[in-house]
């Protein structure tokens, strides 16, 4: 027996405020399969190429021409801000999906169809035209006298660090990527395609943060395979987008206001997760008036890709006297044998961790959670270790020196990449040092009386590929706090 809605409607430019649409239907007693599709108005594809090619000279990498409709849905626990049924999204990357007890569509979570009153979530990042109609087609296959399912939703781990025994061990540095979608977003490879893809390239973790859904923490949690992968969220608005990682549960994202946006990351930092605003550049940047939090994606696919603009948004944080650790993460979307939908790949940067002991999910969170990281090109490198020594005491980057006002500060460099590449030292934003790498493996010292508050951070710069274009960063360190008493 089969039960078929439909639920027409239509978004406007009134609606810009407001993007996300509830559309409530009753799953009925017995339902055993349930199929969604939709369908909307789009611009005529002339009409839509011509606004898109004059967008792109403004913002090459932002959205494009044509209105742009999302779908997610919501089961009987309600839609409520940040503790509602989530069931699952897939944003504007489907026409449709399936959920049942045993399977689901990539996006969305399987499990039980309980009796009563559901919601499709419609919402419309981009709207092009002045209005724009949806029809939803919902079909629920339905066995009346079928025996109550007791299935259970997914449980993700909960990762929190509250009360954890102290890591130890010695320390080592190991390199991962801290952004990447698969086909549980709008990424066209498997997670398993990911993970040996990876290890190829030379990681050592990497995470998985599709857009705003939780439905591959279980297919991470389940997989076989010795390679580390950390489940994450891209939670995904039109007025920004962040990663989300150790968290044992899902992230809303429909916050249209600074208020509703400090609820998420609230949310997020009272259970120990980390939040990370992404990309903070033209195209998609971050446009919440907030601060306060503790990760920023400051490198995201190759240098001249806008990165100078996300590290400005990083080092505009530190000289306010915040304390922001940088991660970087290639945001890939797709590796052969699937349509390589960019230039680079995983790995692109590359975030080196220094972890304490045992690589797993709580050693890599815990060294970004501390700043003992830095961020290169890719996992090649370069290799930049930075350290201080004060008073006997010694320090690794995301540390604080907190010692007597006036005492000598060690600071050393150390190398490993092509020679003749510029490595500088900058002191709360300004640069202090300079010096270059006649060889390809070296150390340099450099010597500070702790005066005064600040920061000190290191980067490796250069010229790559085509010189008359300038500069490139190849990689730059968190940074050490001066903390003088």
């Amino acid at each position: 027996m089969r039960q078929q809605i439909t639920i027409a409607g239509a978004f406007t430019q009134a609606d810009r405020d407001t993007p996300f649409h509830h559309l409530p239907f009753e799953m009925p007693a017995g339902a055993k399969r349930l199929e969604v599709t939709y369908h909307f108005d789009k611009l005529e594809e002339e009409e839509a190429a011509k606004l898109e090619e004059q967008l792109r000279r403004d913002t090459p990498y932002g959205p494009g021409g044509q209105n742009v409709m999302d779908i997610g849905v919501f089961d009987v626990r309600g839609t409520d801000e940040l503790t509602g049924g989530f069931r699952g999204w897939s944003g504007g990357a489907r026409t449709g999906f399936q959920i049942s007890p045993s399977a689901a569509t990539p996006g969305y979570i399987r499990g039980p169809l309980q009796p009563g009153e559901w919601n499709i979530l419609l919402g419309c990042p981009t709207l092009r035209s002045e209005r724009a109609r949806y029809w939803v087609d919902i079909d629920i296959e339905v066995e009346p006298n079928a025996r109550v399912d007791e299935t259970v939703l997914f449980e993700p781990t909960d990762y929190n660090s509250a009360g954890r025994p102290e890591r130890s061990g010695p320390r080592r540095w190991y390199r991962g990527d801290f952004h990447s979608h698969t086909v549980h977003s709008d990424g066209l490879n498997s997670i398993d395609e990911y993970a040996i893809e990876a290890a190829r390239v030379g990681l050592d973790f990497l995470a998985i943060t599709d857009h705003n859904t939780t439905s591959h923490f279980e297919e991470i949690a389940t997989r076989n395979g010795d390679f580390l992968l950390i489940p994450g969220e891209e939670v995904t608005t039109a007025w920004g987008h962040a990663n989300v990682w150790g968290l044992d549960a899902w992230v809303d994202f429909r916050c249209t206001d600074d208020a509703g946006m400090q609820r998420i990351i609230d949310f997020v930092h009272e259970r120990g997760g980390l939040f990370s605003p992404n990309h903070p550049k033209p195209g998609y940047p971050w446009e919440f008036g907030l601060t306060g939090f503790r990760v920023t994606e400051t490198w995201q696919g190759p240098w001249r890709l806008g990165n100078d603009l996300s590290r400005e948004f990083w080092e505009r944080r530190l000289r306010e006297g915040e304390r922001a650790v940088a991660v970087g993460g290639s945001d890939c979307h797709s590796i052969a044998p699937a349509k390589v939908l960019h230039p680079w790949g995983l790995g692109t940067p590359c975030t080196w961790v220094s972890v304490q002991g045992t690589l797993d999910e709580t050693g890599v969170l815990d060294a970004v959670r501390a700043g003992h990281t830095f961020v290169s090109e890719d996992p090649t490198g370069p290799f930049l270790e930075f350290t201080a020594e004060c008073d006997g005491a010694s320090y690794i980057t995301g540390d604080a020196i907190e010692a007597k006002s006036g005492a000598p500060v060690t600071f050393t460099l150390d190398y490993r990449g092509p020679s003749e590449k510029k490595l500088r030292l900058f002191r709360d934003g300004e640069l202090w040092q300079e010096v270059v790498a006649d060889r390809e493996e070296q150390s340099f010292e450099f010597e500070l009386a702790l005066d005064a508050p600040g920061y000190v951070r290191a980067e490796v710069a250069g010229f790559r590929g085509r010189p008359e274009r300038g500069e490139v960063t190849h990689a730059l360190t968190n940074p050490i706090y001066l903390r003088p008493a």
